[in-house]
């Protein structure tokens, strides 16, 4: 059985950023469809840089935010709690979108702590490192509305990325990155956090694009 840390450098040996042939059909209408039925809340509320976001799994299927978009060691700290990642894998209504949870089959069961993020204008994440003690996940990203280059920058280990919005692509967060909307418009990206194991593995690899 191979370690996590052996699996990642499995899947990151395709590159940094990598298409998928997994996609929601008519992203504009999905996020249409997030706008018309659902509050997006403040993401880590404790920072004020016009980032929204919207559950699609949590730790009890709820969509308040509290505390699967907050930064789980503060909110530990403050609360005397000992949640980790892992414990936010219960799917909230987002997911019964049928394009969502069709797009998302191959991987749903490893599915953990997984959201919609909303870029509103001047929203930004500094540039940071996901993953730094440990592999034991990876992160796929699918672009939604408003993702490509000059309005809005992805840049991941010093280039900045076009996107497919609808696609599903595996993302080396590991890798130094960041991300800013200089647009007019607010900007929606799906992250996935997926546990790293053989199974999640070789379900993925069964989709990469070239």
């Amino acid at each position: 059985m191979l370690d996590t840390f052996t699996i990642y450098q499995k899947l990151s040996a395709y590159g940094n950023v990598y298409e998928l042939n997994m996609k929601i059909k008519s992203p504009d209408k999905f996020v249409k469809w997030t706008e018309d039925n659902f509050n997006y809340v403040q993401y880590n509320p404790r920072k004020s840089n016009n980032r929204q976001g919207l559950s699609i799994t949590s730790l009890d299927g709820g969509l308040t935010g509290i505390p699967d978009l907050d930064s789980l060691p503060e909110y530990n700290k403050n609360h005397n709690t000992t949640y980790t990642e892992l414990d936010f894998n219960i799917a909230t209504p987002v997911l019964e979108h049928e394009g969502l949870k069709e797009a998302v089959s191959p991987i749903q069961k490893h599915m953990f702590r997984s959201h919609i993020l909303k870029l509103d204008p001047g929203g930004f994440f500094p540039p940071h490192r996901d993953l730094v003690h440990n592999f034991d996940s990876f992160r796929i990203i699918v672009p939604l509305q408003n993702v490509n280059p000059p309005q809005m920058n992805f840049v991941v280990d010093d280039k900045i990325y076009n996107w497919q919005p609808g696609y599903f692509y595996f993302v080396d967060t590991a890798k130094l990155h960041y991300l800013f909307n200089a647009g007019s418009a607010p900007s929606y990206w799906i992250v996935f956090n997926v546990k790293t194991n053989q199974e999640s593995y070789n379900s993925l690899i069964n989709y990469v694009k070239y």
